[in-house]
């Protein structure tokens, strides 16, 4: 998820972004809203992601103004760009929309924001969102078992990471 801004590199610091996601779970057909808070931005790139893998996951609404989808993972609507480098403020939501199926037990937001062309920051995360129990996207994962030394890393992870 990295720019192409020749000669840059992202910021060393931490990202004065986060985000305000309008759920802490997500249930199928069901819109998850999303809205970056920081200072203004110019560009971005953002996509919903599960822990066990860098694929784009469900697919984004109609983006807002100054935005557009960008294809990832084969989804023409798996991730929302910017469309030019007008600002864009904490007023942009984003909504996106879970996957039919196959879904994870959890989804985080990650995006790369970009103040301007010479100051962004990448891997910028959301907490992370619980599939809903009443969520049917995920009942062909439930008759897959996991042994307990497949699972125990990915909740280390996810441990360390939001700890």
């Amino acid at each position: 998820m990295l720019p192409v801004h020749t000669g840059v590199q992202p910021q060393q610091t931490r990202a004065p972004y986060e985000f305000l996601v309008s759920s802490p779970s997500f249930l199928n057909g069901q819109p998850i809203n999303i809205q970056i808070l920081g200072p203004a931005y110019r560009g971005l790139l953002l996509e919903a992601r599960s822990f066990e893998s860098n694929t784009a996951l469900g697919f984004w609404k109609t983006p807002p103004n100054n935005t557009k989808f960008l294809q990832c993972s084969g989804n023409p609507h798996g991730a929302v760009t910017h469309s030019n480098t007008n600002v864009k403020t904490r007023q942009t939501t984003y909504t996106w929309l879970p996957p039919n199926s196959g879904c994870p037990p959890v989804v985080m937001f990650q995006a790369t924001i970009a103040q301007s062309h010479d100051i962004y920051w990448t891997n910028v995360k959301s907490k992370v969102i619980w599939k809903n129990p009443k969520a049917t996207c995920g009942a062909e994962m439930l008759t897959r078992t996991w042994p307990a030394t497949a699972l125990l890393p990915s909740l280390l992870l996810i441990l360390l990471v939001y700890l």
